[in-house]
């Protein structure tokens, strides 16, 4: 299956490590590898397996809104 991330961009599921909000990444030191590689109106990043960093200007709620989700493999913190 395939992940529509914003932007005419998808990602494969079976590829994808995580989606993040740029909100809290920034709040860690240890990201700034990540955050140095985005732009500052991206709001959304998504690293797959092989570290490749790919963001997004589109909500993470609203991406997360796009598939239904398993609550129980949900994990969703701030």
């Amino acid at each position: 299956m395939f992940i529509h991330i914003g932007n005419n961009l998808t990602i494969s599921d079976r590829i994808c490590i995580g989606i993040f909000n740029v909100e809290t990444l920034a709040l860690s030191e240890d990201n700034k590898w990540i955050m140095a590689n985005i732009d500052t109106e991206d709001r959304v990043v998504v690293i797959d397996e092989k570290n490749r960093i790919t963001a997004t200007n589109v909500s993470p709620f609203t991406i997360i809104k796009r598939e239904p989700v398993d609550k129980e493999d949900l994990i969703w913190s701030r």
